[in-house]
């Protein structure tokens, strides 16, 4: 877990639920630790969806000055939700409770 001030960056929720349907992570890493745990999460972001070719769910690379995200949007809130209880252990929702 990072520690405010840390640059490190290396933190168990690196997925931040935005919207009810929207999550986004960080894709340019700071480190070559960093970079794993990108590359792991999102090799399984993948197989999540290669193996649920029904979920409409639009993914798209997005960059700002010094960084790019990966984001993903839901069409329904329940494919959000399953993909929510799959990737629990990664996904911070900043204290807000979108329930």
């Amino acid at each position: 877990m990072t520690k405010p001030g840390n640059n490190n960056c290396m933190q168990d929720n690196i997925i931040r639920k935005t919207d009810y349907r929207r999550f986004e992570y960080r894709i340019n890493p700071v480190s070559a630790a960093h970079y794993d745990v990108i590359t792991k999460i999102y090799n399984r972001i993948e197989k999540y969806f290669k193996d649920r070719p029904e979920c409409q769910v639009e993914r798209k690379i997005h960059s700002s000055y010094e960084n790019r995200y990966y984001t993903i949007l839901f069409a329904t809130i329940d494919d959000s939700r399953m993909f929510e209880l799959t990737f629990a252990e990664y996904i911070n929702t900043q204290g807000l409770n979108y329930d």
